[in-house]
């Protein structure tokens, strides 16, 4: 997969907040065709941490592909702020999750991350979504190509 570029679309849903949780996120190739979709069970979580929880998950995935190249899209604008460095991070977990998908991100050779609406994120959000009945840490995989 190496040198072309990807996108990587992540969301996380609760169902409450916090609540039963799931992280999902959609792997895409530089013609926008999905390739992957990734879910993940949380356990009982809240909403902010199910979005780290997702990105985490896309980042792994990612890399375990042989992704270089990737866009990052998210939904969440505290998450993509936070991991971006324009927002204070005051919660111990988040600053925590935060730092490991920086970590993750250093695997990249381009690493690119920014918000986009809910709109343009419902394939993740769907696997999110779906993710929720899951057992926490399950992941499941599906290869679309």
């Amino acid at each position: 997969m190496s040198e072309r570029f990807y996108t990587l679309q992540f969301d996380g849903a609760c169902s409450g907040n916090p609540g039963p949780a799931g992280a999902g996120a959609v792997l895409f190739d530089e013609y926008g065709t999905v390739l992957y979709r990734f879910r993940q069970g949380l356990g009982y979580t809240t909403n902010n941490v199910a979005e780290y929880r997702a990105l985490i998950l896309g980042l792994q995935q990612a890399i375990l592909k042989g992704c270089k190249n990737i866009n990052v899209q998210g939904d969440s604008q505290l998450v993509i702020d936070q991991f971006q460095g324009s927002c204070r991070i005051n919660n111990p977990r988040l600053r925590s999750l935060c730092d490991e998908a920086l970590e993750l991100s250093n695997n990249f050779r381009i690493f690119d991350i920014k918000h986009i609406s809910r709109v343009y994120n419902t394939l993740a959000d769907s696997q999110a979504n779906l993710a929720i009945n899951l057992q926490e840490g399950q992941v499941e995989e599906d290869r679309l190509y």
